[in-house]
Parts: C-alpha cells; structure tokens; sequence
C-alpha cells in the first residue's frame, strides 16, 4: 500500500499536502496536518533518515531542524542557495514561522527569486529563535508548497566578522554586512580643514584618488562630482566601512568554500548616501577584488517601518537614477531597505533598475498577523493592543518612527469590529509594528498567537499572499 494510501485510509489527519509527496528510490514521503500541527509523514527505508514516531506502515515525524537536515539530504531543493549577481530578489521577513507558503504563492506568479529566510540579530533575539529555525520553516514551506525555483537564506544586518561566520556556521546563503558600527558621522570642520586633512593622508593614497575619482571619465559620465574636500569626508566616513567590509569577504565568506551572495548595507546611518559616496564604496571593494551581490544605499526621504514613504519622489527618482547606474554599472543589484508598504518607490526602482534589485522587507508579514487576530481573536488583539502600549517607549529605542500614542484611539472606545481599523492608521500600525519584541516576550499571549496561528493557516495565509501580491504589483507597474 502507499503512502498516500495508508494515511488515507486511518483519517488521523485533517489535511494530507498532496502537493509535498514525493516517491523516492527507497520510501516515501509527504506533509500532513492535524488541524494544529504540521508533520512529515515518511515510509520506506529513507525513515531511517528521520527521528520520529512509528506509526502502521511509516514514521511520524515532527518538523524540526534534525529532520529538516534530513530532508536537506534527500530532497536538495528544499535547502537554501545563493542566487549570484544576476536577476531579481525579494527578501522575505518571518518573525513567527508562518508566512512563507504565503509568500512561495505569491513569489511563484513572478519571475523573482525570493530570499524566504532572513532575519536581523535584533529580530532573531525579540523573536526568540534561531537562524536554524527560521531555515527549517522556510524548507517546510518549501516541501509543502513543492516550490523547486530555488531560495536563499539571509543573515541579515550583521555587524562584525564573528557575527558573520556564525550566521555562515549556521547554513545562511547570503550576508547582509551592516556598516553602520563602522560609519563615522561628518565632523563639523571647514572645507580648509577637510582639505588639510586629505592633503595629510598617503601619497600612494592620493595618487589612487586621482586615477580613480578626480580624473575618472565613468565618474564624470555618471555625473559625479568629486574633489579635495568630498573626497576627504568620504575617507573620514567609509575608511572604517570598507576596511570591514574587505575583512568579512576574505575572513569569513571566501573561506567558506560555497557561494555566499553578500549584500553591503549602508542604509542604517543618520547620513544619506549620496552618489559619490555610493560610487567610492563601490570603487574600493573593486580595487580589492571584492564581489558584493548588491549595495543598499540610504535613500533621500524617510522610509519608516509599516508605513509609506515620506518625502519628494521626483528627488528620489533623480537620485535613485543615479544609483542604479552606479549598481548597474559594478554589475551587482541596487537594494532597497524597508521595502514594506513602499507602495509609490517599489515602481521606481523596478524601473530604474531595468528589474535588477533586491527588495526587503520583514515586518509586514507581522503586520498581517495582527490584522487577522484583529479580525478574528478581537480578545487576543486587545491584549496584545495593551501590551504594545506598554512597550512602545522600549521599541522606539530601536527603530525611528513618527509614532504618536497620543493619536492612537483608546482602545475602551473601539468596538471589536471597529479593531481591524487600527491597522489602517499610521500611529496604531507603527504601534503594532515596532512592539512585537515586547508583546512576544509575554509567554501567555506568545503561546495564543502561535496556538491561534496553527489552527488558522489557511486565514493567515490568504491575508499574507494578497499583500505581498500587492508588493509584486507595484513592481511590475
């Protein structure tokens, strides 16, 4: 009898993911859900692969990290890879574990490759998991959904080189190396002195500037304008950030002896980038043989978390222009950070980037979770409003936004049907947004959102998927 046949026929499940079975040389395998849990169900002599619970004629296995190394082995696709320079990518945040068959959905209508694991430290610690974890969900997903397009995995925003080898240790394809513990803000000086302190710098140094920027044709092609005084700040402000950013790719992804993509961030910074800056950056990791996959830049304007973006677009657009050139011109992606909700710049950089970006988001699929238990478990959302008001001081400490409690309508004059309109207002949804840390170390109501999550996949993933279809519309548009 098959696999498929035999949990059939004994109906211990509510849901068998046809989709996800595969018939190997030695066994079967397939996903199946219990209303509550997830499980992979295995036959044959591959179950001596897997740990789990001996069942009539196959082995009952729970989802974790040793059987999804198992699954690694014998179904190679449902482990991450890198993607390389070329193309497309979208980086998908899931803080809880539950999004990315959501996001294999709406990825799939695209010719986008997504990243499906990624996570910052920062998130990982509020979150309480592991880089691990966050791998084995997506490969579940990716099993279930039979997705075989490829994924990658992004250790995102780490800062040294030890933070990096661990995230490499733990099976990441990409680095996100952020800069900015390394980027030195502008000292106030006049342009006398900036110019005595480059005329103080090497000779050898000062000779490579000439070639390299001062009588530089791209450079003058791309419209950048640099002399004495610029180049003295873009030394004081990136000496620090290329020399990591060269200590990294030598010390810790060459060495690895697998491709790692390998994304510089210089977004988390008070300074905009500007297109010299970018240019400089960029001029340095190719002098010293460094391979980026792709350069996030700090844009002009705000681009604050779960919210649209605030500022002139026809700046951004001139701007950003500028940018893409100097990416396209290296060879490697132009990123874009907190890309959720960005609704009016992701057509822009689609555009200007002739398709060759990389998006990132995270927080959004949160965002959707809150709206469904907002919709749902009006109980659940108002503890986890109450416990958001409590923490909103602590999470501002983390992340710059404009959220004002004070506009926030008290939540004693809201209805339960009235709950999901929070979400539809910038204070309350940044609220919602940057507390999850605080409302997650909670352990009672940590529970009832994964409890409430499992028995109501299907409504989350269906909230999930529209949104991000609405992402990938904008940039097709």
């Amino acid at each position: 009898m098959s696999l498929l046949q035999e949990l059939r026929e004994n109906g211990d499940f509510i849901r068998i993911y046809d989709q996800s079975w595969h018939q190997l040389a030695n066994g079967e395998l397939v996903m199946v859900s219990d209303g509550v849990e997830r499980y992979l169900a295995v036959s044959g002599d591959i179950s001596s692969h897997f740990h789990g619970v001996r069942k009539s004629g196959y082995l009952l296995c729970p989802t974790n990290h040793e059987n999804r190394l198992a699954l690694n082995e014998l179904l190679p696709f449902t482990a991450p890879v890198s993607f390389g320079r070329e193309g497309s990518t979208f980086g998908f945040g899931d803080r809880l574990g539950f999004a990315n068959t959501a996001q294999i959905r709406a990825v799939r209508k695209t010719n986008v490759r997504p990243v499906l694991a990624q996570q910052s430290l920062r998130e990982l610690q509020l979150t309480s998991r592991s880089i691990e974890q966050v791998i084995d969900a997506a490969a579940y997903a990716v099993l279930q959904e039979n997705y075989r397009a490829g994924y990658a995995c992004d250790g995102d925003h780490l800062k040294t080189p030890e933070e990096v080898k661990a995230g490499i240790a733990s099976g990441a394809t990409m680095i996100t190396l952020d800069c900015s513990l390394v980027l030195q803000p502008l000292a106030d000086q006049t342009d006398e002195q900036w110019a005595a302190f480059y005329n103080g710098l090497p000779e050898q140094r000062r000779a490579r500037d000439r070639a390299d920027y001062l009588e530089n044709d791209v450079a003058d092609t791309l419209g950048l304008h640099f002399d004495v005084v610029t180049l003295a700040k873009l030394h004081w402000v990136y000496a620090a950030a290329n020399a990591l950013i060269r200590d990294v790719y030598f010390s810790a992804l060459l060495p690895a002896g697998r491709p790692i993509d390998f994304e510089i961030s210089l977004d988390e910074t008070v300074e905009t980038t500007t297109p010299e800056a970018h240019f400089f950056v960029a001029r340095e990791m190719e002098r010293e043989k460094v391979v980026a996959t792709s350069v996030a830049p700090k844009f002009v304007g705000e681009f604050q978390k779960a919210i649209e973006y605030i500022g002139d677009l026809d700046e951004l657009r001139a701007t950003m222009s500028v940018h893409a050139a100097i990416a396209e011109y290296f060879g490697y992606r132009l990123s874009l950070h907190s890309g959720s909700e960005k609704f009016a710049v992701l057509p822009l950089i689609a555009e200007l980037t002739h398709g060759h970006y990389h998006v990132k988001t995270s927080g959004t699929s949160w965002l959707e979770v809150v709206e469904v238990i907002s919709k749902h478990a009006p109980a659940l959302y108002r503890k986890m409003h109450t416990l958001a008001l409590e923490g909103i001081d602590e999470a501002k400490r983390s992340y710059v936004v404009h959220c004002d409690v004070q506009k926030v309508r008290p939540l004693c004059e809201v209805s339960d049907e009235e709950l999901p309109e929070y979400l539809l207002h910038n204070d309350s949804r940044q609220l919602m947004h940057i507390t999850y840390g605080y409302i997650l170390r909670h352990e009672d109501v940590h529970q009832e959102i994964l409890h409430f999550l499992k028995t109501n996949r299907a409504l989350y993933e269906a909230e999930a998927e529209e949104l991000y279809d609405r992402h990938f519309s904008a940039l097709r548009a």
